[in-house]
């Protein structure tokens, strides 16, 4: 018989598994505490959860472990549909207690996020923050105040030209975020009574940022003194108080306008004006300015906003709307990066093959396997042949396709940056919107880093469109892209935003009559590559500016808003040809004009012929690559270009003439209109719109103020009417007012006659500042024709240069129409 083999297991090895079994529980009893009982985790958006589409918003995420050590991730899923997936190391040792901030752009429609905590694998904790995602045109106001609830009710600011209402949110110093990317939600901020010294040295680092890149900082005085504003650099303020003075009044109107009888005197912080512009004082003292900073503005108003009288009197409202104006989109605020997408795809490696060389190829392969493979194995009497001859002759031909292809695209990796740099004059601190092209000749998957730490994210186009895959963005120094897929022969479109070193420029410019005029100086060591001047629709382009070097300019600002493209201006045509042909200057015009595009198109007109901005910019080019792109097992081909853009300091005083591009208006009160650019559909009711000139420094003396509707070009004319107050009803029975000149005279001018043709137009009606205030109606306008009205000093506000305009349509017929405003003055 055979022996059986024995499978008794040895007491030994049975005791030493118990003995391991016995130690894996007891390590992993500690673990699941850490996950529950050991772990704490609390998470909170700074700016209280409030975002903006598109932009980052930070994410504070608090863990205290009093467990084994933790090494894992935080995670978020986010982006506008959510596929991006935003990932931050971090290490916990036992009885740590640690604060990260993870960065992430919300999704589109707002709701909240889920952040876990990753370690082995899985997650073990989990927050969901809370959101508020606010439109890109929306102005989102913050509010940091000891006493919010004194200053919150009494910001009724009048809505966009989209009709959206401000976004008022109340904030702590400790909501700010530390990175100037996160600043991007808020457009306004206002600060009272709090103490400065809660702010740490890289939130006042980040606000610096953001108020070059356009924010407004407003700081209002409250009960407590000087010494709350200590931590604020003197450099941002436009007077250090040193001391509190009693205000009277009278000293007020200028920000108030009139005070009411028995107002009382109010203290206000004062000190020496240092820079920018006076808007009230007290003897020597100012006690409220504004001074510009890069492309923001800083106020400093010493009374307490809150105060009785102020309040009481509808004072304060008036007070908030001249501080807080109203938020410019402007170009950099991107809702749709289309344009910079296809710019940054403009490479030759992506481009179709010539034509000539597939035809060629093609007949060359009919040839190959047709008659000349039949003649040669005829001569050789060996036709039976061609069972063999064809498959090799097919695969010469896909071999000779490859190596035709390689020739064309390449085998190696290529990386194109295209780069809008945002900046501000006389600094050289900025932000950098970097998109990154990555090419991949053939299918792979990356591994991508870049030392800095720019924060990293999808397109907005791409994710919207839904043409990219996932993304899975690790945040830190270096940040880093896990497992980038690019399929074969396919470009990967990625955005980075980041600080960067912007080249120091300084620009004396003044606007005389309607022509801008000055130098603008290049204090860098960087040679700006066909530099251009634009305000607005107005460009011209100079010379390449080498450092150290300036140049003059003399600019003719008119408006023209079916004119040549602001591309075209500054770029020249480009004529689209062979892309594998193209030479690298064409090649980078090709990118140039696609970013222009990008920040002059209006994605809802088409029109692409202007900038919408309050001063003059500078738009600069430079070739060098901004971000260390670095790819595992790669060595990529670099190609770059970079934008800079940054706004100018323009001085006006003297005659001046605001038309058109120098002309920006806000939808005060929507009633029943819709409106875009200077285009407004009316139903039955009205709407008030302001129209007011770019900002100036002083005020206006206006002596000419002309209103028309549908112009058909720029040229003013027309003949001086009468103001009339409004008049009363009319029928054909009881007549009607005489009506005005016009090209065709109707027989009764009144909303109601039976008789009257509606041509389109509402009744136009204007505010009259002068004594209690009161609207008063212009006769009807005609179309395409031109209306001076008659002392326009009444209808100008001297300080801002406001026009309030009410359009009234009594008709069930919808009024479709254009309207421009055209002041001509001086400013003072």
């Amino acid at each position: 018989m055979p022996r059986r083999v024995s499978r008794r297991i040895p007491p030994i090895l049975i005791l030493a598994v118990a003995v391991l079994v016995a130690g894996s529980t007891s390590l992993a009893a500690p673990i699941a505490r850490a996950a529950g009982e050991d772990l704490e985790m609390e998470a909170r958006g700074l700016l209280q959860g409030h975002g903006r589409a598109g932009s980052w918003m930070a994410i504070e995420v608090h863990l205290q472990n009093a467990g084994p050590s933790i090494v894992g991730e935080l995670r978020l899923a986010a982006g506008a549909q959510g596929r991006t997936r935003f990932s931050l190391p971090v290490d916990l040792p036992t009885d740590s207690n640690k604060t990260f901030l993870l960065y992430a752009q919300p999704p589109a429609f707002g709701g909240g996020l889920d952040i876990a905590l990753i370690a082995g694998g899985s997650a073990i904790a989990s927050r969901k923050v809370e959101l508020t995602v606010h439109p890109t045109s929306q102005l989102v106001i913050g509010v940091v105040a000891e006493q919010p609830q004194r200053i919150v009710p009494n910001l009724r600011l009048a809505p966009n030209s989209n009709g959206e209402a401000p976004a008022i949110v109340a904030l702590t110093p400790e909501d700010l975020p530390s990175r100037v990317e996160a600043w991007s939600p808020i457009d306004r901020l206002i600060w009272q009574d709090v103490d400065s010294n809660r702010l740490q040295a890289d939130q006042i680092t980040a606000m610096r940022g953001w108020l070059a890149g356009g924010g407004r900082l407003v700081i209002a005085g409250g009960s407590a003194g000087p010494g709350v504003l200590s931590t604020f650099p003197d450099d941002i303020l436009p007077f250090r108080p040193t001391a509190t003075v009693d205000a009277s009044p009278e000293s007020l109107t200028s920000l108030l306008g009139e005070t009411p009888r028995g107002a009382s005197d109010i203290p206000a912080l004062g000190g020496e004006l240092v820079r920018g512009r006076l808007l009230a004082n007290v003897g020597d003292r100012a006690i409220a300015a504004e001074a510009p900073l890069g492309s923001g503005v800083v106020s400093l108003i010493g009374i307490d906003p809150g105060t009785a009288w102020i309040v009481d009197g509808g004072l304060a409202q008036n007070l908030w709307r001249s501080l807080v104006p109203q938020r410019e989109a402007g170009p950099l605020v991107l809702g749709d990066d289309n344009q910079i997408i296809t710019a940054v795809s403009q490479l030759p490696a992506l481009a179709l093959p010539p034509i000539g060389g597939l035809l060629l190829l093609l007949a060359g392969y009919i040839l190959l396997i047709g008659p000349i493979n039949y003649a040669v194995l005829r001569k050789l009497d060996r036709r039976e042949w061609a069972w063999v001859t064809m498959p090799v002759l097919i695969g010469v031909f896909a071999a000779g396709s490859y190596g035709f292809g390689a020739a064309l695209r390449g085998l190696d990796v290529i990386v194109n940056e295209v780069a809008i740099v945002r900046g501000a004059p006389d600094t050289t601190e900025g932000l950098a919107q970097v998109y990154l092209g990555v090419f991949s000749p053939s299918r792979g998957t990356y591994q991508v880093k870049l030392p800095g730490g720019a924060l990293l994210s999808s397109t907005l186009n791409g994710e919207l469109s839904g043409n990219q895959g996932s993304l899975d963005l690790v945040q830190g120094t270096p940040s880093e892209i896990r497992n980038l897929a690019i399929g074969f022969g396919s470009l990967r479109t990625l955005r980075a935003e980041t600080p960067a070193a912007v080249p120091r420029i300084h620009a004396e410019l003044r606007l005389e009559g309607d022509t801008l005029k000055g130098v603008v100086r290049n204090l860098s060591d960087t040679t700006l590559e066909k530099p251009a001047v634009v305000l607005g629709g107005s460009a011209i382009v100079l010379q390449d500016l080498a450092p150290g070097k300036e140049q003059a300019i003399e600019l003719g600002v008119h408006w023209n808003p079916v004119g040549q493209s602001l591309s075209d201006k500054i770029v020249g045509q480009v004529f689209f040809g062979d892309p594998n042909r193209a030479s690298d200057a064409t090649q980078r015009n090709l990118v140039r004009h696609g970013v222009i595009d990008q920040l002059a198109c209006d994605t809802f007109t088409g029109d692409c012929t202007t900038i919408d901005a309050e001063t003059p910019v500078l738009i600069a080019w430079g070739s060098r690559e901004l971000l260390d792109v670095r790819i595992q097992d790669q060595l990529p081909r670099r190609t770059g270009n970079a934008m800079y853009y940054i706004p100018l300091s323009m001085r006006i005083e003297g005659p001046v003439t605001f038309e058109g591009d120098l002309m920006r208006q806000s939808l005060v009160d929507a009633g029943t209109a819709t409106i875009s650019g200077t285009y407004i559909s009316l139903g039955l009711g009205e709407a008030t719109m302001a129209y007011r000139p770019v900002a100036f420094q002083g005020t206006l003396e206006a002596t000419s103020l002309v209103l028309s509707t549908n112009a058909s070009d720029v040229v003013i004319g027309g003949r001086p009417l009468p103001v009339d107050p409004v008049a009363p009803a009319c029928n054909v029975d009881v007549g009607c007012p005489p009506p005005v000149p016009a090209p065709e005279p109707t027989p009764c001018d009144a909303p109601d006659c039976p008789d009257k043709f509606f041509d389109g137009i509402p009744e136009i009606e204007l505010f009259d500042r002068t004594g209690d205030g009161q609207w008063v109606r212009l006769p009807h306008f005609a179309s395409d024709q031109r209306y001076e009205i008659e002392e326009p000093a009444r209808y100008v506000d001297p300080v801002s240069g406001t026009v309030l305009v009410r359009f009234v349509n009594d008709r069930q017929d919808g009024a479709s129409f254009t309207f421009q405003v055209r002041i001509e003055g001086r400013v003072r």
